[in-house]
Parts: C-alpha cells; sequence; structure tokens
C-alpha cells in the first residue's frame, strides 16, 4: 500500500510499547504510536485515536483489545501470550511456588498445563471479560488456597493488594511481531473492501435508473441518488441502514423468491418500469434488487436510434398492409409472410423484376420483433464484385488501396439486431457466396484486413429473380448457401398472373398523380390486355406518366394520346408479342439456346431503344444477366 498506515498501540506496561517500537521503526509504511493506558482508560484514549483521525487500526492486548474493540468501529487486534511468554515468567518462580493461578482473558493458552507438568507445578486457570471478573479471579484463587498469581497488571495489582505473590505476563517480541502482521494484513484488506464499496457505490450512482437493494430480513441496504429523488427524499444515500421496504410488490419476492414481471408506476410526474429480481447467493434467497427505469427516456432514445437511422437509410417505410392485391395466390402468401415474420429463420423470395420484392421484404422487418432495428437493403447485382465483398463485411484501415485510414464497418454490422436485405442475391461470385455461408453457420464476420471476430445478430432476408436452385444444381450457385437462405420461401407471382390487380393498382398509383379516376375506365382495357413484363414497377411507372399527362392537359387529351402517346411501348408490345427466329440447326444445345436468347434479347434492345436496364426489366431478369445472355453470340 503507498500510503502508510497510521498503527497504534495501547500498551498495558511499558515493555510492550518498546518491543512495538523497534519492530516498526524500520517499517516505511507504518507510522507507529504508542501510548500506554490503564485497563480503566483505554476504552477513551481510543475513542479520542479515533476521532481524531490518528489510527488506523489499534494493537492491544487480552481484556484491555476486548473493551477497545466494542467501544469504536476502527480494526483491532489481539496481541497473544504465547506459551514462551508464560515459561519466561513461570522459569523465575521461587521454589515455594508450587501452586499458581494463570488468570488470563477468555481462551486458555494453548500448551500451559504441559508446561506445569515440565515444571512439577500446579497451575490453575481463571479467565475473564471484565475489571470485575479479573478481581473475583483473584479473590477466588485466594479462597483456593492459591498465593501467587500470574497475569496482567491489573491483575497484579489486586493479588499484591490483598497480600499475594504477583508476577506480571508480558507479550514477547514474537507476539508483538505477529500482531503486527497480523495488523497489515487486516488493514489492506479493509481498504480493499473499501474500494469495492467506493467503486459499487459509483457505479450505482452513476445509474440512470433507480436502483433499491434489500437484506433478507426485508431492510434496505443500498439506494442510489435516482431512487432516493424518486421516494420524496424519505431516505438519504448513505443513511439507509436498517430503513424499511415500503413497496409492496418487492414484498411479494420474499413470498415466492420468484422475480415480479415488468410493471409501470408513476413517480414524479413520469412512467417508470418497475422490476423487482431476487438476489441468491450458493442458491439461498438474501435479497432482493429493484430497478427503476424511465420510459419516457427510454421512448426518447428509441426515437434517436430510428432518427439516426432514418437519416442513414437504414429503415423499413412499409408494412403488410401497404400491399393491396385482389388476388387470392398473392393473399395467401402474404399470409405465410406475417406467419414468417415472426420467426428469425432466413427467407428466400423469388418472383420476376418489379413484383415488390423488397416491399415484401420491409414488411416482414417491420412485422417481427426486429421492427425497432435496422433494416439494411443491398442489390447484390449493382455492386462490382470486388467491392461487394467489402461493402458487406467491411475492412480495416489500410486494407487495399483507396481504402479509408480509419477502415469502415460492414453492411452485416450496420444490420446488427435488425435485417438484412440481400437483393439479386443469384448474382454473387463464388468467392462471395463462400464468405456468406460462413457468416450464416457461425454468427461472425471479419472485416476484410482484419484478424478478429466479430458476433452479429442478423437476419437475413434474400430475393432473386433466378431459379436458385436450378443453379444450385449446375454448380452456378453453391447448393449448401442456397439451403440456407431458403429457409423459408415466398415466391411471388408476375403481375400478369394476378387476375384483378391490374385495375386495383392502376387506380391506386394513377390518384397520386390525378384525382380523377373516372379517366382510367378509357384506357383499362388495354391496361388489363397487356402482359406487364415490368411487372408493378412497369404499372406504376406507365400511370405516373398519364397522371402527368392529365395534370397538365385536362380534358385536351384524346383517347388515341391516352393510348397511343400514355401507354406507346406497351401497346406495340401488346400488338406484336410474337418474333420469328431462323436458327441453323447444328453443334450442342447450348449453343442453339444461346443463339436463341440473342436474338430475344436483341429485339429487346431494338424496342427499348438500346437501353439494356428496360428491357432486362421487360423479360423479367437482371442486367447483369441480360448482358450476359445478350452477347452470347458473339463469345
Amino acid at each position: 500500500m503507498s500510503e502508510k498506515i497510521k498503527m497504534a498501540l495501547i500498551a498495558t506496561y511499558p515493555r510492550m510499547a518498546d518491543i512495538f517500537l523497534q519492530l516498526t521503526e524500520k517499517q516505511e509504511n507504518i507510522a507507529a504510536a504508542s501510548v500506554y493506558a490503564s485497563f480503566e482508560r483505554a476504552v477513551e484514549i481510543a475513542k479520542n485515536m479515533e476521532a481524531a483521525g490518528e489510527a488506523d487500526v489499534i494493537l492491544s492486548r487480552g481484556g484491555t483489545a476486548a473493551q477497545i474493540k466494542n467501544a469504536v468501529d476502527l480494526p483491532v487486534v489481539f496481541i497473544p501470550i504465547t506459551p514462551f511468554d508464560a515459561i519466561q515468567v513461570i522459569h523465575h518462580l521461587e521454589p515455594r511456588d508450587k501452586k499458581i493461578a494463570f488468570i488470563h482473558y477468555m481462551k486458555n493458552v494453548y500448551g500451559i498445563q504441559d508446561i506445569a507438568k515440565m515444571y512439577g507445578i500446579e497451575i490453575k486457570e481463571y479467565s475473564f471479560l471484565n475489571y470485575f471478573d479479573i478481581k473475583d479471579a483473584v479473590e477466588d484463587a485466594y479462597q483456593d488456597g492459591i498465593r501467587t498469581v500470574i497475569g496482567g497488571e491489573v491483575a497484579v495489582q489486586i493479588a499484591q493488594s490483598i497480600g499475594m505473590n504477583g508476577y506480571q505476563l508480558s507479550a514477547g517480541k514474537e507476539a508483538v511481531e505477529r500482531a503486527i502482521e497480523q495488523a497489515v494484513t487486516v488493514l489492506y484488506e479493509k481498504r480493499k473492501e473499501q474500494n469495492r464499496a467506493m467503486q459499487s457505490k459509483a457505479a450505482y450512482d452513476s445509474l440512470k435508473e433507480g436502483i433499491v437493494v434489500t437484506d433478507e430480513a426485508k431492510r434496505i441496504t443500498i439506494i442510489n441518488p435516482v431512487a432516493c429523488r424518486l421516494f420524496d427524499k424519505r431516505y438519504k444515500a448513505g443513511d439507509v441502514a436498517g430503513k424499511d421496504i415500503i413497496n409492496e410488490n418487492c414484498l411479494k419476492v420474499y413470498d415466492s423468491h420468484r422475480e415480479v414481471p415488468v410493471y409501470l408506476k408513476d413517480l414524479k410526474k413520469k412512467t417508470y418500469a418497475v422490476t423487482h429480481i431476487p438476489i441468491e447467493k450458493n442458491g439461498r434467497f438474501i435479497g432482493v434488487v429493484s430497478r427503476m427505469e424511465d420510459v419516457t427516456k427510454t421512448q426518447e432514445l428509441e426515437q434517436k436510434i430510428r432518427k439516426e437511422l432514418h437519416q442513414k437509410g437504414f429503415v423499413a417505410k412499409y408494412q403488410f398492409n401497404d400491399i393491396v392485391t385482389k388476388d387470392p395466390e398473392m393473399q395467401n402468401i402474404l399470409r405465410r409472410a406475417q406467419v414468417y415474420a415472426q420467426t428469425d429463420s432466413a427467407v428466400l423470395i423469388e418472383g420476376e423484376s418489379g413484383t415488390g420484392k423488397e416491399l415484401l421484404a420491409q414488411s416482414i422487418h417491420n412485422g417481427s420483433s426486429r421492427k425497432n432495428g435496422p433494416f439494411v437493403a443491398v442489390n447484390c447485382a449493382a455492386i462490382p464484385e470486388n467491392l461487394l465483398e467489402s461493402e458487406l463485411f467491411g475492412y480495416e484501415a489500410g486494407a487495399f488501396t483507396g481504402a479509408r485510414k480509419d477502415g469502415k464497418m460492414g453492411l452485416f454490422e450496420l444490420a446488427h439486431k435488425g435485417t438484412l436485405f440481400l437483393d439479386e442475391i443469384g448474382e454473387i461470385s463464388k468467392n462471395v457466396q463462400t464468405r456468406l455461408l460462413r457468416v450464416l453457420q457461425e454468427k461472425e464476420i471479419m472485416r476484410v484486413g482484419g484478424n478478429r471476430i466479430i458476433p452479429i445478430d442478423v437476419r437475413i432476408v434474400s430475393a432473386t429473380n433466378q431459379n436458385l436452385r436450378e443453379q444450385s444444381q449446375d454448380g452456378s450457385f453453391r447448393g449448401d448457401l442456397y439451403y440456407r437462405l431458403n429457409v423459408l420461401q415466398l415466391k411471388i407471382p408476375p403481375l400478369r398472373k394476378r387476375h384483378g390487380d391490374v385495375a386495383l393498382l392502376a387506380e391506386r398509383f394513377l390518384l397520386q398523380y390525378h384525382p380523377d379516376k373516372s379517366r382510367l375506365e378509357k384506357i383499362l382495357l388495354a391496361l388489363t390486355s397487356y402482359s406487364w413484363p415490368g411487372n408493378i414497377r412497369e404499372l406504376q411507372n406507365t400511370m405516373e406518366r398519364y397522371g402527368v399527362l392529365l395534370e397538365a392537359l385536362g380534358d385536351n387529351v384524346s383517347e388515341q394520346e391516352e393510348i397511343g402517346d400514355i401507354l406507346g411501348v406497351t401497346q406495340q408490345k401488346a400488338q406484336g408479342n410474337t418474333m420469328k427466329v431462323e436458327i441453323e440447326i447444328g453443334g450442342e444445345l447450348s449453343e442453339i439456346i444461346s443463339k436463341v436468347e440473342y436474338e430475344v434479347t436483341n429485339r429487346y434492345l431494338e424496342e427499348f431503344d438500346n437501353n439494356q436496364e428496360l428491357a432486362a426489366k421487360a423479360l423479367g431478369i437482371g442486367r447483369t444477366t441480360f448482358w450476359r445472355k445478350n452477347k452470347g453470340k458473339n463469345e
């Protein structure tokens, strides 16, 4: 210990003080003080030393030490009497002293009867607790015919006053040295306990919630400042010992030894969530800890988190009631999706482009227990392969050229406690597939260029417009990853197969841009007869164009403009739904198929003015897939 120990000896005879000072003068960690005191004044002196802060620990012997211990809160160490100390006195007795009274505090001195046998004398032991016991012990010895007394200063004085021989028993160097070592240990442990208590108090006091700890006797032992304020200052921190419990729900724990479920209670014009939890040690009930958390602050914190997530774009905007449909198959899919939302299992959503896969994924997130967590969406096809890995898993500083100097958190980490939506999952490379599989198995990630494992808690919802089962069978997609992603499956039908939904959705989209839905009747036949290769996204864009034109021209919009200009590409494709492809027979089947795919994709490129994105959407495939099939003839 760096701080010096203030060690005080209250000696009952001068020789003890001399030994104590000799032993402590060379110990740099001890500031020693010795005071001689009679049996009667020892307590008064000890109290004065405690009040003045002159001692951290007090040493004394026998009954004097016992009296001091009962009077002060400081640690008190007893200086023992050893058999060697007794031998030093007995060795110098007169030959006539054959019957001895040995008067000591409480416990017998070990080996004293063996010493008596060794010297051929009789020793009768008398014990005491206080001054009056000493006087009675000396008088009893006298009545027993004993004329020689060995004991402390008081016993010797009383014996000599009634004509008996008195020999003072002194503690030797060994006993005092042992007591000093014990005093250092005792004080060291006390200071450690005080430090732990201060740390615990600081921890309790720093909490934003109210804490009350009660013992097995239903008395409060700890209460932090927040709890004090909640109870109208009926309790003061540091002045709680022995106060009774005032909460009836807390008392229920003493009867059941079970936690009381969280309940709400109004305190100081705020609402608090209160819980009472039993405390056990080695299976034995020893008390209760009660917690009072400000629900208002919790709500404010949640709002702040949601706001931050919203600013970053990591929120799901849509819910199940945002999905409009009359189609029985689609309604069945929604019912299943609501059931799936209640689990944490991976979900694979299949469907053509534009069918609303992300809308369904957001609804699943908002219908789950993770709804207050982040919703992170990533289009796997839109990010180059060499960047996708670092986007998903993050990277450490200096992981590669151009990396941020402080590294970057990946999308998996950003989605912790929430949902990660992997759109176009069929487009990821084999390398990323392997890493993704490990994440799903181990529930942990390692950043690119990193060497530490980061545990994550993320639900995976993935989507594809491809047939992953077939891809897993032909080896282009890992089969083990497919089964990990496809724990729960939802397959959204294309718009052309959702009976009644074209008119329903067209009306809903039109009303967003124009208040009069009656104009919809003029083009409804054209809308419902079209196959909508771009699905709901294409329908929404079409109705936006129509609504904008109606707002601009109103009644001046002719029927030809409505059908031709508004649905221009739509009508062309609706009237030209067939094409003739001539392929020279020869070669393998895969080559023939590639030629057909090239002709079809090339035709769509022509119809969409070489816009690959629109052509790919119309065919219901990803842009990367479209590009691959369209270049097949030239490879």
